[in-house]
């Protein structure tokens, strides 16, 4: 049986990801506004024609109004992503039409729309450059692990792509390089397989690597710049590995405080 072509759905994907990022920008950007007329912080001349010091009166509201825009796209998030349940972990066929009204298939909808508010944090617009920030700040960062994902006890100078926060578990002191991806999931023609990723502490992921849903990597281990991990393998304590697809190449000194 020739399977469905799948260009149909993908359509209303992309317009269910269209209409929900221009509602959050767009709420965010009016809840700014009217905080900022709350509080007062308006200038009562324009920027046109006028002193220096309404000009830098000017400048100080917009950096308030960066910050609140970010503070309230972040809280968006979180709002929007309570009501979703998590997916259940499982392995699920993509041959057949979707019917929602089957438990199978309604996981594949909630990964669906997690994944919707996944782009909106990852691919965030102007003003949005500083949600990365927020989001691994106090209190943001409080809530953002419990509910939104991941759950983490290290925190990053650059944001890797988390495509399933919901699905990965981070431990501390984890180095994650600038291009990385990790994941929930795997996909293949016709089935797509849910399991949970968790990485241990002291883990380092090089840069512009990839990690599959379904891997555990032990404590102290390394993952070499530009390396794939197959779904479901297992990197050991203390294992140096690399290549596409990465294998195990040695085994590193424990540091003194293991």
């Amino acid at each position: 049986m020739k399977p469905p072509d799948p260009c149909v759905p993908l359509q209303a994907f992309l317009v269910l990801d269209l209409s929900v990022r221009t509602v959050i920008w767009a709420s965010s950007m009016v809840f700014t506004v009217l905080a900022i007329g709350a509080l007062g912080a308006w200038p009562g001349q324009g920027v046109v024609g006028v002193t220096s010091g309404v000009v830098w009166k000017w400048g100080g509201v917009f950096a308030v109004g960066l910050v609140l825009y970010n503070l309230i796209y972040v809280a968006e998030l979180l709002l929007l992503r309570l009501p979703i349940p998590t997916p259940k972990q499982g392995v699920y066929s993509t041959i057949n039409p979707p019917d929602f009204r089957k438990p199978a298939d309604r996981q594949l909808l909630y990964a669906c729309l997690i994944a919707l508010l996944t782009k909106a944090r990852y691919e965030a617009p102007f003003p949005g450059f500083l949600v990365f920030h927020i989001a691994n700040l106090p209190p943001m960062r409080w809530l953002m692990g419990p509910i939104f994902g991941p759950m983490s006890r290290s925190c990053y100078v650059t944001d890797p792509v988390i495509l399933d926060p919901h699905l990965v578990e981070i431990g501390r002191n984890v180095v994650i390089g600038s291009g990385a991806n990790i994941a929930g999931h795997c996909q293949l023609p016709d089935m797509v397989a849910i399991r949970k990723t968790i990485i241990e502490d002291d883990v380092v992921i090089g840069a512009n690597s990839t990690v599959f849903g379904g891997v555990l990597i032990r404590r102290g281990a390394m993952v070499a710049a530009g390396s794939v991990v197959a779904p479901f393998t297992i990197v050991g304590e203390c294992e140096y590995w690399s290549g596409v697809p990465a294998v195990k190449l040695r085994t590193l000194p424990k540091p003194p405080y293991f």
